[in-house]
């Protein structure tokens, strides 16, 4: 069995998933900080939900390794399964 680990999307469907950690309070504090930087920096109105998610992380063997290695498959797709959405974050976040 994995671990789980957390990663976030500032607009879902348009930006990728990025952020990882192991503790999702802190992983929603640094998206928290994103979305307040992109709001400042872009001068922008306001800013959908962004989306935090929970992964399944895998251990892979060495022969999945070798794949990545050969530039055949991303590490992400490898190592990460059943996403899953475990907060939303916009000005208060909802979720657990």
């Amino acid at each position: 069995m994995g671990v789980s680990v957390y990663a976030y999307s500032v607009e879902p469907g348009t930006s990728r998933i990025t952020g990882y950690g192991s503790d999702i309070q802190k992983v929603i504090d640094e998206l928290r900080g994103v979305r307040a930087e992109i709001l400042l920096e872009d001068g922008r109105d306001g800013l959908g939900p962004s989306e935090v998610y929970a992964f399944d992380l895998f251990r892979p063997d060495i022969d999945r390794l070798l794949v990545v290695l050969s530039g055949d498959t991303d590490l992400a797709e490898l190592i990460l399964r059943n996403r899953r959405v475990v907060a939303s974050v916009s000005e208060e976040i909802t979720g657990s």
